[in-house]
């Protein structure tokens, strides 16, 4: 069972150089390959993808994709169905260019696959942290926290009472849903309710190994974003509900009543952002 890595990145060839190369290179297990989207064609993430092609010792596909224009969609989504159209593993992950993988993902991510032949969709626990950034440079470093919880179940993370995250999701190649640019909050939400609905509660499981280093900064995408990003975006999937069936009744309105938190938060709220940096 081979696995495809996809990674975009968008004008940070220093990050992806710093962070998520060096783990993709310190894989114990080689049966990956790596597919680098560099949206935008920066000239830089080229030269630094082009030095290392010809010495590595797994295969690295490179693509490039002119970067959308805000009003056509999250640029994000349209490079990841990019490096889903171009993989050829079995079973595929993500990385983001500012996150990293412990040495042991593929080899973890593999053997839980193998040993759960009904899983179709798994996701990795992550240690996580939260930085606060001021001109390039961390003012505050957050407390790591590790997330999900062990044995989190495919309905915690549907009502949002877990974190689900992209970076180190993995699942089939075979049938997977595309990445839907009409969301960026709540992207990665959107696309686990789409595995959801194609591969059912039966095809999820949580490897419950620590082998992501998530760090989110207050100049990300979840970060920077605010609440009535929040609120807009899970209305439109709450308002689509009968798009997505595996959110009965019972998960619907849990939804609806954070779209209301996030709304009333965003009225009495003395700062735009909607994430809290601790």
């Amino acid at each position: 069972m081979r696995l495809s890595i996809i990674t975009a990145t968008y004008n940070r060839p220093m990050q992806l150089a710093s962070t998520a190369l060096p783990s993709i290179q310190s894989q114990t297990d080689r049966n990956f390959e790596w597919i680098v989207i560099n949206d935008g064609a920066n000239p830089d993430t080229k030269d630094i993808i082009n030095s290392i092609m010809a010495k590595a010792d797994f295969p690295i596909s490179y693509i490039e994709m002119e970067h959308p224009e805000p009003s056509t969609g999250f640029g994000l989504c349209y490079a990841r169905n990019l490096g889903l159209d171009a993989a050829g593993g079995d079973i595929v992950s993500y990385l983001d260019d500012d996150n990293s993988i412990a040495p042991e993902f593929v080899a973890s991510m593999r053997q839980y696959f193998e040993q759960h032949p009904n899983v179709r969709y798994s996701m990795a626990r992550q240690q996580r942290r939260r930085d606060v950034i001021r001109n390039g440079s961390v003012i505050r470093q957050g407390k790591p926290f590790v997330s999900p919880s062990n044995c989190c179940s495919l309905q915690q993370l549907l009502w949002q009472q877990e974190i689900f995250d992209s970076n180190g999701f993995v699942h089939y190649r075979s049938n997977a849903p595309r990445w839907n640019p009409q969301f960026k909050v709540f992207a990665d939400y959107e696309y686990l309710l789409q595995c959801a609905c194609i591969w059912g509660e039966g095809g999820f499981g949580l490897n419950n190994s620590i082998l992501v280093n998530y760090i989110q900064s207050s100049i990300g995408i979840i970060g920077s974003s605010n609440y009535e990003q929040w609120a807009t975006e899970l209305s439109l999937i709450v308002s689509n509900q009968a798009n997505y069936f595996i959110l009965q009744d019972n998960a619907v309105e849990p939804l609806e009543q954070l779209v209301n938190t996030y709304i009333t938060k965003g009225k009495i709220s003395l700062t735009p952002k909607a994430f809290a940096f601790l």
